[in-house]
């Protein structure tokens, strides 16, 4: 598979997002689906210690001990998980890494912005420090603006960031990576199949609504899923469709590849929990997007839910 550069560390253009991997350390599916990616080239993952309340990054822990295959690992602390406190942020570290099972971190990253009022300079001198330590390569920001980000670069190097994107949902992402481009930072993005409207499993509003309990309260169901928005969203997976099938892969492919051949984007997070999925996700990898079709891509996200 490609790879990206991410300050001076090489990682797979497309990593696998183990939040699917869900909570259960028992799993077969997990240890499944995280050989079926290394067996395709995926060489990173990427957790956090807010994901199923620690339980992910001991599901992960778990699978990676019984496959026996290094692979990277990214994972994050979260400002109301463990906390944006100095001594936090170098707890919640050592925590993580004693769940998974290393010795270190090759991402590690502030899951978003603290609301109670620690000062971001606070929390980043002390992620600076775990790169000192040795306990991390690499130090990040999730879903942190642009201010947010040249203010920790006031303290120490911010060395990739993570945020999502796709044809149909943080689009802001699309400016900031040519930004961090320039700024030598990494940008790796999440969500790629807009929050599986773009896997082509929801057909319908009504297929969201079965599977998510509490629907109404998440974002993407606001963004993407809601009335007057669906229907966006449906136009757009409807033209990108039409592409896929013309060059020959998948809808997740053509969305995946899409997103690795933006401006700036070092690399993507594909999240399932399908073994052949992560196969197939890899291989989008491969799928080399002209700019013609490209900016047939282009042309449709003005017909997305972003717009309405």
């Amino acid at each position: 598979m490609q790879t990206g550069t991410i300050g001076s560390e090489k990682f797979s253009v497309i990593g696998l997002g183990a939040y699917e991997l869900g909570q259960d350390q028992g799993w077969s599916g997990a240890r499944e689906v995280l050989t079926a990616a290394i067996e395709s080239g995926t060489d990173w993952l990427d957790t956090s210690e807010a994901y199923y309340d620690e339980f992910n990054e001991r599901t992960v822990g778990a699978a990676m001990r019984d496959v026996g295959v290094p692979i990277k690992v990214s994972s994050k602390v979260a400002p109301d998980a463990s906390g944006f406190r100095a001594d936090q942020v170098r707890k919640a570290c050592t925590g993580s890494l004693e769940r998974l099972g290393i010795d270190r971190l090759d991402m590690y990253l502030l899951h978003y912005p603290d609301e109670t009022g620690v000062p971001l300079e606070e929390t980043w001198t002390a992620v600076r420090q775990l790169v000192d330590d040795g306990l991390v390569v690499l130090a990040g920001l999730s879903n942190f603006d642009q201010a947010q980000i040249e203010l920790c670069q006031t303290v120490g190097p911010v060395d990739v960031v993570q945020e999502g994107l796709s044809p149909i949902d943080h689009l802001d992402t699309l400016e900031l990576a040519r930004w961090c481009s320039r700024q030598g930072i990494g940008v790796v993005t999440y969500e790629p199949l807009g929050s599986g409207m773009l896997a082509g499993a929801i057909q319908s509003p009504e297929d969201f609504v079965r599977v998510v309990d509490d629907y109404e309260e998440w974002g993407f169901w606001k963004r993407l899923f809601a009335p007057g928005r669906f229907e966006r969203s449906e136009v757009v997976r409807e033209g990108m469709q039409a592409i896929a099938e013309r060059i020959g892969c998948s809808l997740p492919q053509l969305a995946i590849a899409w997103n690795i051949q933006q401006e700036g984007v070092s690399a993507t997070l594909a999240g399932t929990s399908n073994p052949v999925h992560a196969r197939t996700n890899a291989e989008a990898a491969d799928v080399v997007l002209t700019r013609d079709q490209i900016d047939e891509i282009d042309a449709l996200i003005p017909l997305g839910p972003t717009f309405a």
